[in-house]
């Protein structure tokens, strides 16, 4: 029986570009409430009013897995 990979759902949460805005040097993460994701994919980072644009984004990587 062959075994597909897990569907993996593009979001910020599970992206390698995105980071939570909260974690932004200031002033960014005082747009956290509004813009809770950030996108680093370009050269300048970009604050995420939904992240309903990661599902179609082109340059959606996923985060890799954390190493213990």
């Amino acid at each position: 029986m062959d075994q597909k990979p897990p569907f993996v759902a593009k979001s910020a949460h599970n992206c390698q570009w995105a980071t939570p805005t909260l974690l932004e040097p200031s002033p960014r993460w005082i747009e956290a409430e509004s813009k809770p994701w950030t996108c680093h994919r370009d050269a300048e980072p970009r604050p995420l009013d939904t992240t309903e644009v990661c599902e179609d984004c082109p340059h959606w990587d996923e985060r890799p897995a954390p190493e213990f």
